[in-house]
């Protein structure tokens, strides 16, 4: 894991909280019955807009209020599955190793709830990059980007600096990294050019929010799950060649789900249903492996 070289990384920004120790979490491979407030309810959807002047009706509803499910897998199991994955990488093992994580969250809905900060970013990425390539060019240079003379990579660099969450918290922390990443492989790119208009078109939509959910949801399962295999782990190589396996299903389930939903024209709501939508499914697929 690790943000990309474009960026240098988060700056200077720790995801973990000060007082965060990963050995609090009980490690008994319990599957039922597991503490609700074994879950990691960091989520706050009240952050604002980057968008100062957006109307009103166009800003993402608040989800409503909901208690957090029960788990129905301990973080001790989820994490004990974690450890048999990376010491036989077997595709069950893989496979059981993302579906008690899932499960340790809470479940699909529980997990998708946690997401509202993520699904709040893509629904500003939408609100940037949807509509006319004209008519997003114009938001870019109203909100103060410049093109003219400058590369892609240095255009998207400052697009990520006006979208990205400041890393204030344990959330923010993980939506901006998963941003940065996406905008770093999308910039590398070099069948896009934002100074011609043609690229600002649906596909580079729905890369931009599918990233963004990829890069999200696996960061935050290596940050959470991946604690004691760090220090069980005889061979680095072997946890990467995990997270590489782990990534591949992950990325398969989203771009699975991805251009089916994201569409250009969509209003408001119709998006933040429509991306509400496509995290419950990741997240379910995921809970669902077999």
């Amino acid at each position: 894991m690790g943000t990309s070289s474009l960026y240098g990384g988060p700056k200077k920004t720790s995801l973990l909280p000060s007082d965060y120790n990963p050995e609090d979490t009980p490690e008994q491979d319990n599957s039922t019955d597991s503490n609700p407030e074994e879950a990691d309810p960091t989520d706050n959807p009240d952050k604002e807009s980057p968008q100062q002047e957006r109307p009103e009706e166009e800003k993402p509803e608040t989800p409503p209020e909901v208690l957090p499910m029960q788990p129905s897998v301990s973080w001790g199991t989820a994490r004990s599955s974690m450890r048999k994955a990376m010491n036989s990488r077997s595709g069950s093992n893989v496979k059981g190793a993302i579906r008690n994580y899932t499960k340790a969250l809470g479940g699909h809905a529980n997990a998708t709830r946690q997401a509202a900060k993520a699904r709040k970013t893509a629904f500003d990425l939408y609100s940037y990059f949807s509509g006319t390539p004209e008519t997003i060019r114009k938001r870019f240079e109203d909100a103060g980007i410049r093109f003219d003379g400058r590369s892609t990579r240095e255009i998207f660099n400052d697009i990520c600096n006006l979208i990205a969450p400041v890393p204030n918290d344990l959330e923010d922390s993980l939506v901006n990294m998963a941003l940065q990443e996406t905008v770093a492989d999308v910039a590398v790119d070099e069948s896009i050019d934002l100074n011609q208009l043609e690229s600002f078109n649906e596909e580079l939509l729905q890369r931009l929010i599918g990233g963004l959910m990829k890069h999200y949801i696996f960061d935050k399962l290596i940050m959470q799950s991946e604690q004691t295999a760090l220090k069980n782990c005889e061979r680095t190589s072997n946890l990467r060649e995990l997270e590489k396996s782990i990534k591949k299903y992950i990325d398969g389930i989203v771009d699975s789900v991805v251009p089916s939903l994201v569409k250009n024209g969509l209003n408001p709501d119709d998006f933040n249903r429509a991306v509400e939508t496509l995290f419950d499914m990741s997240y379910q697929q995921m809970e669902e492996l077999r």
